[in-house]
């Protein structure tokens, strides 16, 4: 089979915004020098004019061929003219503007040719003077053959910009982030389903326009997206999406151009890094990080970014939720069997390694009235260890970031993990709390404060009280069970209590201590767990 290019359809022609409008070449000086009479309306007058052509008799389908702005002084018209004809020819030839000379042959203007191009939408201008023709047709052609000199070494320009970038092996993110700072508009770039992988702002900040993102796209692509700027991401045969921007960008290059390179560069860097949960993860990253670090754009202005990325958002229950992955496991695997687990449930999900420690992270969205996730619910399969760590469920997405970031912490502090398969964060406050305060000199002083006499002690002593003090904060109304929890014999357990007692110069009935210490051991415990020694 040979492949070669279709020449009779990939004509060479000038992209609309390389055109003068009509409005542009009534500026001309040539035109100017005729003393113009215009007759028409804004938007005729912003059409662009392709071509000139010098035309004077009647039968402009035998001369045009579309785009062509028409000079004549109607030397060829005859005596009786068919104006509404002839104007209706020109306007199915798209003849964007009529130029009359008024002279020996037509000294004044055709009451009759002024209101058939009026009807018509057709620009006409009436010349008052006389002027070579030849003088404007020059003009126009400078001009056209300027812009496309501009735009070639435009072209040029962005075409050795973008082979740079995939030569360099650039993410996705640069590509769209350096395409949308030339064309000075946000570039999208969605999935075949429509949903927004992946958004480069720019200076200028869009106005609602992730709002119902899947309804709108969709009807624009059928129609052929005339409200847009849209380029397939196509390589080595396979489709992987649209590359998307507003009608009001602009580029010397052309805006198809400079979205086509960025498309090509976007498709190289697909096929690097295959798998679709990949870049699913990397959405869900974008996504996260504007939510919970950089903080460039509000909670309310992120939902319908998450809503158009498909997580739904509004009349949701949100659960923030972490997992750790198994040393060996691939992420995009892992986030594949992740909502799989939590099917038919949606989520975003993002990657990170925390301490070593490699984890999926993100939100979780349920119907209102679904059954509230339950521990018997999830299966973390093979590619996940350990417990999933779930934050309270909420319905706004500000407080969905905090629900996500006990979630997290949960994961850090390795809190339940003997508790099944989810752990509810909620039920540990205390610790969450000394997590979220664990900076605080205060809150770093408080072990040595509370428990010096203890942490002074021998490294196996100081493990057996600790555990006995641990044992008793869990379970400070059953002795008995507390004694079961230390792992030590009761009659072991009593007698190192009332030594633990001794040391601490306290009595551990005494109901008021019980929060002290409970946030004095998740402090030490956070310390150890981190490395970072108490503050003295």
């Amino acid at each position: 089979m040979t492949h070669g290019a279709e020449f009779a359809s990939s004509r060479t022609l000038c992209p609309a915004d390389g055109m003068p409008t009509v409005a542009q070449v009534l500026q001309l000086p040539p035109v100017l020098t005729g003393d113009p009479q215009v007759f028409a309306d804004q938007q005729n007058l912003a059409r662009p004019i392709r071509w000139a052509h010098v035309l004077e008799n009647m039968m402009p389908r035998d001369h045009l061929r579309g785009g062509e702005m028409v000079l004549t002084t109607g030397i060829g018209w005859g005596p009786a003219p068919d104006f509404t004809r002839y104007v209706r020819d020109l306007a199915l030839r798209d003849v964007p503007l009529l130029v009359l000379e008024l002279g020996t042959p037509v000294s004044e203007a055709p009451q009759e040719l002024v209101q058939a191009c009026r009807e018509a939408g057709l620009a006409l201008v009436i010349m008052h003077r006389k002027v070579a023709f030849v003088e404007i047709t020059g003009a126009l052609h400078e001009w056209l053959f300027s812009e496309q000199t501009r735009r070639i070494e435009a072209g040029g320009t962005v075409t050795v910009l973008f082979t740079a970038l995939m030569q360099r092996g650039a993410p996705t993110d640069s590509i769209l982030s350096t395409c949308a700072q030339l064309l000075g508009t946000p570039v999208i770039l969605e999935d075949q389903g429509y949903h927004v992988l992946r958004y480069a702002p720019s200076s200028t900040a869009p106005q609602q326009i992730f709002e119902s993102w899947q309804e709108h796209s969709g009807r624009e692509h059928r129609a052929g997206n005339p409200g847009r700027h849209a380029v397939p991401v196509t390589l080595h045969g396979k489709h992987f999406g649209s590359l998307i921007c507003s009608l009001q960008a602009q580029h010397p290059a052309g805006v198809h151009h400079v979205l086509t390179m960025a498309a090509v560069a976007i498709g190289v860097d697909l096929l690097q890094r295959p798998g679709s949960a990949r870049w699913e993860l990397g959405t869900g990253q974008q996504l996260l990080d504007d939510l919970l670090v950089h903080k460039k754009v509000s909670a309310t202005e992120l939902v319908p970014r998450f809503e158009a990325s498909g997580l739904p958002i509004r009349g949701r229950i949100l659960h923030g939720f972490a997992v750790a992955l198994t040393p060996q496991a691939d992420p995009g695997l892992a986030a594949e069997s992740l909502r799989e687990a939590f099917a038919p449930h949606q989520a975003t999900v993002a990657h990170q390694v925390v301490n070593g420690r490699s984890l999926l992270f993100g939100l979780l969205s349920l119907q209102e009235q679904a059954v509230p996730f339950a521990q018997e619910a999830f299966e973390p399969g093979e590619q996940l260890r350990g417990p999933l760590y779930l934050g309270p469920g909420c319905h706004e997405l500000q407080a969905a970031a905090d629900s996500l970031r006990q979630a997290r912490a949960g994961f850090e502090l390795h809190l339940g993990a003997d508790g099944g398969n989810v752990v509810h964060t909620a039920a540990e406050p205390l610790a969450l709390l000394a997590h979220e305060l664990r900076h605080e000199p205060s809150l770093q002083r408080l072990p040595r404060q509370v428990l010096a006499p203890v942490l002074d002690l021998p490294q196996a002593q100081r493990a057996e009280f600790l555990r006995i003090l641990e044992a008793c904060v869990a379970h400070p109304a059953n002795r008995s069970l507390a004694a079961r929890h230390s792992l030590f014999s009761r009659s072991v357990f009593y007698q190192r209590l009332s030594r633990l007692e001794e040391l601490l110069g306290i009595s551990l009935d005494d109901p008021r201590l019980l929060t002290v210490l409970s946030l004095a051991l998740a402090v030490h415990g956070q310390s150890q767990r981190s490395g970072m020694p108490p503050h003295p």
